[in-house]
């Protein structure tokens, strides 16, 4: 409703609730009927379906899983930095070098990650420039000697000195032997990124959370949407999606259940 820059008022009497309702709805204290829910999601563009799923209490399978493949492995640690925030090591089993995606806070959590996962951090790579995905940047960058990688449009929310190479759409770098892939995901923020792990795992930063997205407005809702559908959906259907908040997720369980794509 944001998103599109509609009314909380209008949107309710176009579907028969009253203006308290909405209020309830748009604070999480009530969940309306099937039947509301489907013409709520006619009224904001979203599949009624799907936003059904979700409001009865539908979560990705698998979301806390860990995650290994021949080549690489993908550990997460949820950290506080004014919400719940993810972050991610990946790690090249040929070599024992990762990457650290996004560091929001409390670098001791993530350093202990890195020590138990026993890998030596070359890259830190930053999803967008959000407080809570790089307050810990500088420290975790103290600590490891890492690269820290950002978009150009987002490289400013950092203090100067702090990002080492500008990314944008196309770039790529080798993790040990792991190829990762830039591609741009803005809406979120201007300068958001994702990147792609050998064709295997997906870090989508505030683009894209299981079941729903990162807030964007307007003309930026509407183009993170098509640019989700575009550059992560359009992945092979097994590629499992590590979002900034919430649980893990997969490309098929997106396409299946998230109401933003109809």
């Amino acid at each position: 409703m944001r998103g599109r820059g509609l009314d909380a008022g209008r949107v309710g009497e176009s579907v028969g609730l009253s203006a308290g309702d909405m209020g309830r709805i748009t604070s999480y204290d009530l969940i309306p009927d099937d039947e509301t829910i489907r013409r709520l999601a006619e009224a904001l563009s979203l599949d009624g379906a799907k936003l059904v799923r979700v409001a009865r209490g539908w979560v990705p399978e698998g979301g806390n899983d860990p995650f290994s493949t021949e080549s690489l492995s993908v550990d997460r640690v949820v950290l506080s930095a004014g919400m719940e925030v993810n972050a991610y090591v990946l790690k090249c089993l040929q070599t024992g070098r990762g990457a650290l995606v996004d560091a929001g806070g409390e670098p001791n959590k993530i350093t202990a990650l890195i020590q138990n996962v026993d890998v030596k951090i070359t890259h830190i790579l930053l999803t967008h420039g959000h407080g809570d995905h790089v307050g810990a940047v500088g420290a975790i960058k103290a600590a490891t000697g890492a690269s820290v990688y950002c978009s150009n449009a987002d490289a400013s929310m950092l203090g100067q000195g702090q990002v080492d190479t500008l990314v944008h759409e196309g770039w790529a770098t080798e993790v040990g032997s792991v190829s990762v892939r830039a591609q741009e995901l803005p809406g979120h923020t201007a300068g958001g990124i994702g990147y792609l792990a050998n064709g295997l795992a997906y870090f989508s930063g505030d683009a894209l959370f299981a079941g729903s997205l990162g807030g964007a407005r307007g003309d930026a809702y509407t183009g993170q949407i098509d640019k989700v559908r575009k550059k992560v959906l359009s992945q092979s259907p097994d590629t499992r999606i590590f979002p900034g908040h919430g649980p893990i997720t997969t490309v098929a369980q997106e396409i299946e259940n998230n109401p933003c794509f109809i």
